[in-house]
């Protein structure tokens, strides 16, 4: 009898050794997945992401560039007032390295307002590897700051 009650809590105590680390492999899984709602994969699909939400206007999209916890709404406002709303023409983006931990992308392009006026669009973005930049690298994604 004494036999059978100590296998069965060995049992017990081997599955719960082995539902431990699935559990917390779980919730650290699902936590990654939150945290990763909004940003991008690379520098590359934010200054993409960035340029779309300019041309749409569209400042839930710009939102979604930045870290959740961001309180940025006068900085997009003003880029939407600034660019937002035309299609940009004849994009062209460089990658410049000014420093070994800090690239520029250089964003030019032109758009043509409502009265038919044609504008140059020229803008940049600092990508930073380490400590300066307005896109930056959080937890193996990129965020824009503005």
């Amino acid at each position: 009898m004494q036999a059978i009650e100590l296998s069965h809590k060995s049992s017990l105590y081997w599955r719960s050794m082995l539902i431990i680390p699935i559990v917390i492999l779980l919730l650290s899984l699902q936590s990654c997945g939150a945290a990763n709602k909004n940003g991008a994969a690379t520098p590359e699909k934010i200054v993409d992401g960035y340029l779309s939400a300019l041309e749409d206007r569209n400042e839930n999209a710009l939102r979604r560039l930045m870290p959740e916890e961001s309180i940025a709404a006068p900085e997009i406002a003003a880029k939407i007032a600034k660019f937002g709303g035309h299609k940009i023409r004849e994009r062209q983006v460089e990658y410049l390295k000014s420093k070994p931990t800090l690239w520029n992308a250089k964003l030019r392009g032109s758009y043509i307002d409502r009265a038919g006026v044609k504008y140059k669009f020229d803008d940049s973005i600092a990508i930073e590897y380490q400590s300066k930049g307005q896109v930056k690298l959080y937890g193996g994604r990129w965020y824009l700051l503005l």
